[in-house]
């Protein structure tokens, strides 16, 4: 499958990556919801094929499998896709260059062609460096290790009791993830050029979304005066 290299996207899109626990996937919800535009969380197309290479044994060494594969993203949100197999699996797959290949095309076409047809927020870890490098705007969310961490034990609803010894399961967890994210060959987390950083360690959500709001506000404003 050949990469594409060259991509005008037709709507307006803000992308939104950053890494595991930042807190970017409710943001990214948070802001299509305020603005009246589509969300892709593309971290949930890694685990619906994740979902299926366990569950039907998708071959991902097969391109034409792939290729006559067909996604359907208001049905994949439906799945159960949030388990700690299929987030293993998904993070393994992603560093299979025909599966972000295949799914490159996807979330282009998403971008080009958003259900709404107004404008789309793409958040992940890639989108702003590959997947839609000219964006209109860009952000990169961060927080410290120990409060993603923290988020990701809440999110378990693991009690206090269970937390001192799954901190540290999830920590080592966490801290792999950005290691690979980091540092695989296609595509690795980085910060995109031209992206907005803002660090949510001390931030609510709700502060995070007025922070971004402000910027988004500010730079619509500047193209419109």
């Amino acid at each position: 499958m050949q990469r594409l290299t060259l991509f005008r996207n037709n709507k307006p899109v803000i992308t939104i990556d950053g890494t595991a626990g930042s807190g970017k996937g409710t943001l990214a919800k948070k802001i299509a919801s305020s603005m009246d535009y589509d969300h892709l969380d593309t971290g949930l197309l890694y685990r619906y094929l994740a979902h299926l290479k366990i569950n039907e044994g998708l071959n991902f060494d097969d391109i034409d499998t792939l290729e006559g594969l067909k996604i359907n993203y208001s049905s994949i949100k439906k799945v159960m896709l949030k388990t700690e197999l299929i987030s293993k699996e998904a993070s393994i797959i992603s560093k299979e260059i025909i599966v972000r290949d295949f799914l490159l095309s996807f979330q282009r076409d998403f971008a080009n062609n958003p259900p709404s047809f107004k404008g789309s927020v793409i958040d992940g870890r890639d989108i702003g460096s590959v997947v839609i490098p000219n964006a209109e705007i860009k952000f990169f969310i961060d927080a410290s290790i120990d409060i993603r961490v923290k988020r990701r034990l809440k999110e378990l609803n693991l009690t206090e009791e269970s937390c001192s010894k799954d901190y540290k399961n999830i920590y080592f967890q966490i801290e792999d993830r950005d290691i690979r994210d980091k540092t695989r060959e296609r595509s690795p987390l980085v910060v995109p050029e031209g992206a907005y950083s803002i660090d949510t360690s001390n931030l609510s959500t709700d502060d995070t979304l007025i922070k971004a709001l402000t910027i988004i506000n500010s730079i619509l404003s500047n193209k419109t005066n």
